[in-house]
């Protein structure tokens, strides 16, 4: 199951040429501080005006372009676009600033460019070769194309700048996680923990780490946690039904699934596993559980269409609770 990788953004801090221009500089990195971005907006759009080629002003507006609150989907859209705009001009008028590069690699994976942004990320290292941020992001940049072991080197080298990052030993996990080094990432999750123990993400990383090495009895605890710690984590619930039901507590197990689903109506494995979990005692709900799934993910129709029709027969029912719960290796 795909994991969303945290983005950090370096904030651009260079001194502009000339009084007037320093002044115009400071007043928006202030305002900026404040929150006040549409004044930050105004005043690097003044520097701009009487300067075309500062391009310290261009990088900045970039990223208020990127944090300035948004109504909806297209919005976000509009504005990630003048963002990346801001950001490429800055790089014609000064193409040695690593932090720009940085911002626009960050931006592009906002923008799911992968490639892209392993390309801006790798000019900031060129530039700064112990950027911590840039090998960050770049690492997520590889996650996000499959490069996992170009990833983790990356974490690595990251890791031998600064220990105390917590979303490194998340990333670095997740990274670890996904090529089987499943011990490696339960160090990594079990560290994250220490370091932030009031977050829900660190326990549920690490119950899925558990699942894999085949420990449901930490897993569950740890799903608990977080629960605990956050009572609307619905990947939580997910989790703790699929284990519930491995261990035979069907009904316990669905409740934990409605939970989720309550909280989270999007989410399509909760419907699919629920399905599952239907197959032969309830065919007629599982059915209609593998039809939410369908609308809500239509590029994997094939995938839904192929349980429901298995649904027909009982020799297909029993084979989709195999298929889930006794896969073969």
């Amino acid at each position: 199951m795909k994991k969303l990788l945290g983005v950090a953004v370096a904030v651009l801090l260079l001194a502009a040429c000339g009084n007037g221009e320093k002044r115009l500089f400071k007043q928006a990195l202030l305002a900026t501080s404040k929150g006040q971005y549409t004044q930050a907006m105004q005043l690097y759009s003044r520097l701009i005006k009487q300067n075309p080629k500062n391009a310290a002003a261009y990088a900045n507006r970039g990223l208020l372009w990127e944090q300035m609150p948004v109504k909806d989907a297209k919005e976000r859209v509009k504005n990630r676009t003048y963002a990346m705009q801001d950001y490429q001009k800055s790089i014609s008028l000064n193409p040695n600033i690593p932090e720009t590069y940085n911002n626009l690699g960050a931006l592009y994976i906002d923008m799911g460019y992968y490639p892209e942004a392993a390309a801006m990320l790798t000019n900031a290292l060129t530039l700064d070769r112990n950027y911590f941020t840039a090998l960050m992001n770049r690492a997520i940049a590889y996650s996000k194309m499959s490069r996992t072991s170009d990833a983790l080197a990356d974490f690595n080298q990251a890791f031998q700048i600064r220990q105390d990052v917590p979303l490194l030993f998340l990333n670095r996990g997740l990274a670890y996680f996904e090529l089987g080094q499943y011990s490696s990432a339960l160090d990594d999750f079990t560290y994250l923990i220490s370091l932030t123990p009031d977050d829900a993400r660190p326990y549920l990383e690490r119950a899925r780490t558990f699942i894999k090495m085949g420990y449901p009895a930490q897993a569950y605890a740890d799903l608990e946690e977080a629960v605990a710690l956050k009572p609307t984590y619905a990947l939580a619930y997910y989790y703790m039904g699929d284990l519930m039901y491995r261990q035979g507590e069907t009904d316990y197990a669905l409740g934990l699934l409605v939970k989720s689903k309550e909280l989270a109506s999007q989410y399509v494995p909760t419907y699919d596993l629920m399905g599952d979990m239907l197959s032969v005692q309830d065919p007629v709900a599982a059915t209609a559980n593998y039809m939410v799934a369908k609308k809500l993910d239509p590029a994997n129709a094939a995938k839904y269409n192929r349980k429901i029709q298995l649904m027909r027969t009982e020799e297909g029912r029993e084979r989709v609770l195999a298929e889930r719960f006794f896969p073969k290796d």
